[in-house]
This record gives structure tokens, C-alpha cells and sequence, in this order.
């Protein structure tokens, strides 16, 4: 977002009021994500787990989990990020099943159509793929869900709070300076960029799976480098000011 839109949002009190709201309602929405899912958000993971091996073919969804023996039919690849690798698998009775993967190794990026699979079966959902001694769990397995929660959080929480401060800061001096600071400005962008930044970093960790330490691991080096650009934008934009003798002690 450009500077002179970012001056104009907070330029404006109503542009200003609204983007506070936002900041409140990104970090409201976060915290209650997290107090709803995170106390149980390993439940079906570990009742995925500890379930029994199916005594017989379930002919409904059940608890327990059955094994079977597929033909891969078909392998979609794609190199396209936020999109998933697919693969179709039929079954005994020539039924299809469509599976997606997070990455492909160490299972998906050895198989061709016509491949022999085992694959699992649990609340009639095809959960994991095994061939040759390996064995891959597909999207529909459950995963921990505080790591989805603590990732949303990342995405979330940091562009809330500074849109928040930004916003507040900007209502509490607007009589003292009428026209936005640039420390002011910098720090709502900073807080776009950081939301962009956020939504960036699991696609660009999704090499490692769905890990909390490694989207971390990627977001903090891109919010390092945004907060030192905005430090150096308000340092730049301070210094003509200092030299004119304009009055904004702070930006």
C-alpha cells in the first residue's frame, strides 16, 4: 500500500476509527481461536492414534482404523503454491478416492499410475498412503490443531496490535499535529506488511509440513527486514522536516 493511501487512511477520522476496530477485532478473533481450540485441539489426533485396527471392512464411518489395497489411477502434480498435490486411488470394488497431500515425499513423488498403495481408513476418510516401507498421511488426516491455532495467531495477532497503536496514536495527537506523522504512517504499514507477511510464511514453509517453528522460523527474518524499512522511512522523512523547523517532536 502506498504511503500517500496510508496518509489518507489516517487522515481521515473515519478511515482512522474503522482501522482501529479492525486491529481490536484481529486480535479479539485470535484470542478466542485460540481459547476455543487450543485446549483440545490434539483430541481427534490422539483418538486417530490410539485407534484399534477394524476387525472387518467398516460400511460406515468408524473409530477404527481399516487397511485396504489400492491401484493409483491418477497423480496430479503442481507447482502452484496454496494448492495441493493429488493423487487418485481406486479400490477393490473400483471405487475412486481423491487424496491430497501437503508435500510429497516421502510417498507421493515415488508413485506412478498403476502403483500398488495400502491405505488407511478412518471415519471413512482416506487418511494415510503406504508403499514400499514408507507411509505419507494425506489432508484428510487429523493434525494438531494448535499448531493451525498458534499459526492463525502469528498471522493475526502482530498486524492487529500495530494497527491498533497506529490508530490510537494517530486519534490522541490529532489535535496536537494535524497531518499524520510518519512515525504514524510507518507503523500502519508496518503492520499491512506484517499481515502479508503472515499469509506468505506457511506457504513458504509448507516444504517442512504444517510446523509452527518453521513458519516462525520464516516469518521473523521478513518482519525483521519490514520493521528496519520502516525505521528508515521515518528517519528519512524526519530529516527535510528537522532541517524546515517543522514542529513534530515525535513521528
Amino acid at each position: 500500500m502506498s504511503q500517500l493511501s496510508l496518509r489518507w487512511m489516517l487522515g481521515s477520522i473515519v478511515m482512522t476509527v474503522l482501522n482501529l476496530l479492525a486491529g481490536l477485532g484481529l486480535v479479539a478473533a485470535a484470542a478466542l481461536i485460540v481459547a476455543a481450540e487450543a485446549p483440545d485441539g490434539v483430541r481427534d489426533l490422539r483418538a486417530y492414534e490410539s485407534a484399534a485396527r477394524c476387525q472387518a471392512p467398516p460400511r460406515e464411518p468408524a473409530e477404527c482404523r481399516w487397511t485396504e489395497e489400492f491401484t493409483v489411477a491418477d497423480i496430479r502434480l503442481t507447482y502452484k503454491r496454496g494448492q495441493s498435490d493429488r493423487a487418485v486411488l481406486t479400490d477393490a470394488d473400483g471405487d475412486r478416492w481423491d487424496a491430497s497431500f501437503a508435500n510429497r515425499n516421502p510417498v507421493l513423488n515415488s508413485l506412478d499410475e498403476g502403483d500398488r498403495v495400502t491405505g488407511t481408513i478412518w471415519r471413512g476418510r482416506l487418511t494415510e498412503v503406504s508403499a514400499e516401507g514408507a507411509s505419507q498421511r494425506t489432508q484428510a488426516a487429523p493434525a494438531d490443531m494448535r499448531t493451525r491455532v498458534l499459526i492463525g495467531a502469528l498471522i493475526l495477532v502482530p498486524c492487529g496490535v500495530l494497527m491498533t497503536v497506529a490508530c490510537t496514536w494517530r486519534l490522541l495527537r490529532r489535535r496536537a499535529f494535524p497531518d499524520p506523522t510518519p512515525g504514524q504512517v510507518a507503523t500502519l504499514g508496518l503492520a499491512f506488511a506484517l499481515f502479508l507477511a503472515g499469509l506468505f510464511s506457511p506457504v513458504l514453509a509448507s516444504g517442512a509440513g504444517e510446523n509452527l517453528w518453521a513458519v516462525t522460523a520464516v516469518w521473523l527474518p521478513m518482519a525483521a527486514v519490514l520493521t528496519v524499512a520502516a525505521r528508515i522511512y521515518v528517519v528519512w522523512k524526519r530529516r527535510p522536516i528537522s532541517a524546515a523547523g517543522r514542529p513534530w517532536e515525535t513521528g
